[in-house]
């Protein structure tokens, strides 16, 4: 779905789920977003171990970039945390921009800021 102009007729998927997207997009600060990217995979190497990952959602400001890692429903969890810190580092190497992470309950529609390990 775009993200900028979600056009919610076209998704063939129930009511409810449509629900829980909206309520994602609405949580959302699109007003000043420079890129969206979705799913967006990398590879690198770090201390000689080849590492992945795939964030779910960036988004990209003038200013920042604000990591988002979509989860069913509990988002309290060190491992994810652990998880978005490597995103954070990798992106930090590409980037001179703050970047922020966030956690995302898909079940309780709930957007959170992670806090530091």
């Amino acid at each position: 779905i775009d993200f900028r102009n979600p056009d919610y007729n076209s998704l063939n998927i129930d009511d409810y789920y449509i629900g829980k997207i909206k309520s994602l997009i609405n949580q959302l600060d699109l007003s000043k977003v420079i890129n969206i990217y979705k799913e967006f995979e990398f590879i690198y190497t770090s201390d000689d171990t080849k590492k992945r990952g795939i964030i779910d959602l960036m988004l990209e400001y003038d200013d920042r970039i604000s990591i988002i890692d979509y989860k069913l429903k509990n988002i309290d969890d060190d491992e994810y945390l652990r998880q978005l810190d490597e995103y954070k580092k990798y992106i930090e190497t590409k980037t001179s921009k703050k970047v922020e992470t966030y956690l995302y309950s898909i079940n309780n529609e709930k957007l959170e800021k992670t806090k530091k390990l």
